[in-house]
């Protein structure tokens, strides 16, 4: 039983946690602002507030509990998390779905890239993937983790930057976020659901897919008690729907220009100086490239552990290769395509963990016992 001492929070663990989790969310997809076109600015101002509300409130559910899971569990492989929440036999299909996933989502990237290159440079699409393909790849192939290590602490810099772009927007035009309602009847902006309550709860679940093990990860390595991981887990998630929020009110405001844009926090920038757009650019291509080369990683790694085998080699290959011809749709369908599906799962890992954690109350002494990890 944890000491009184123990149970003390620990204010700056807290905010390790939650930027933790804000550091893997905060990459290209964010940047963009097409995520977000798509889930909240699509819906006017209070639908967008709305679905702000549900994905607050799912995020701060999701991360309080799988953190917390993950210290009492301390986890070897933190991927057996998935076994936890659904049982071996969907458990084992969502190890296997997640890095599947990802390898979609390097595609994504590949695509994010060339839509980058094309809308903002106004240079051929694919010259910006085949740069991205090429740089991830050299990444993989030759090891080079800690130039992404490196690199990925950019992260911080990408949410002050949006959120800087997206508050100078509002007050250069406040009368557009007035205006957002009345210009939505006659624009169409890209999206998969027809009402925010539906575009909140996938929001919600299309993050989840990918985070539950870094979530355990980071509440074995990390969270020392309950109240660390309690508060580090809310301030992760309401600190991201926040930003989140603010980057809405930014597209909202000119939402007549950015309706229809592929990265439209890239256009904002731009609007305000062409200094900043050029330097939200490089921000942006270096937060695509963090994003896509984990993501060739983990892709890789489930065919082979050794990074030298010819296995791994041919992998990251055939990666690059597929992720190009992928990467050739354009960044807001792939982002309408793969985000939902990782959606639907997400779904299924909710009712997971919402079955396990509050009607079959499943010990965890139990579930390591399971798995050989007790």
């Amino acid at each position: 039983m944890e000491g009184m001492e123990s149970n003390k929070l620990n204010l700056s663990q807290s905010i390790t946690i939650g930027g933790a989790f804000m550091g893997f969310v905060i990459g290209s997809s964010f940047a963009s602002g097409q995520e977000c076109l798509q889930y909240f600015t699509g819906f006017g101002v209070w639908g967008s507030i709305g679905v702000g509300i549900i994905a607050a409130t799912l995020y701060a559910w999701f991360n309080v509990v799988i953190i917390e899971d993950g210290r009492y569990l301390k986890l070897k492989q933190t991927n057996k998390i998935f076994q936890y929440y659904l049982g071996k036999y969907l458990g084992t299909f969502c190890e296997w779905f997640t890095p599947i996933m990802l390898f979609f989502v390097y595609a994504l990237m590949i695509s994010a890239a060339g839509s980058t290159f094309a809308e903002y440079y106004g240079l051929n699409g694919n010259i910006g993937r085949i740069i991205m393909i090429i740089a991830s790849l050299a990444t993989v192939l030759l090891g080079l983790k800690n130039l992404v290590n490196i690199i990925g602490k950019i992260s911080p810099f990408i949410l002050i930057g949006v959120m800087i772009i997206s508050i100078i927007a509002i007050a250069k035009n406040p009368q557009g976020i007035a205006e957002a309602d009345q210009m939505l009847q006659t624009v169409e902006v890209k999206s998969n659901f027809n009402n925010w309550i539906l575009s909140g709860l996938m929001y919600g679940a299309y993050t989840v897919t990918g985070v539950v093990p870094y979530l355990a990860g980071i509440g074995g390595s990390t969270a020392t008690n309950k109240k660390n991981a309690l508060v580090g887990g809310l301030f992760g998630s309401i600190a991201f729907i926040v930003a989140v929020m603010i980057l809405n009110f930014g597209l909202l405001a000119n939402i007549g220009d950015v309706y229809n844009l592929e990265i439209p926090s890239l256009y904002v920038a731009d609007q305000i100086s062409p200094a900043f757009g050029m330097i939200f650019s490089v921000m942006l291509i270096l937060a695509i490239y963090t994003t896509a080369v984990p993501m060739m990683f983990t892709a890789c790694n489930r065919v082979s552990e050794d990074e030298k085998s010819n296995k791994y080699r041919i992998a990251a290959i055939v990666t690059a290769i597929v992720g190009f011809f992928g990467g050739q749709l354009s960044f807001s369908t792939m982002v309408s395509i793969i985000y939902p599906i990782s959606g639907y799962v997400g779904i299924i890992i909710f009712i997971g963990i919402f079955y396990t954690k509050y009607i079959k109350k499943r010990s965890y002494d139990e579930f390591l016992k399971t798995i050989g990890e007790k």
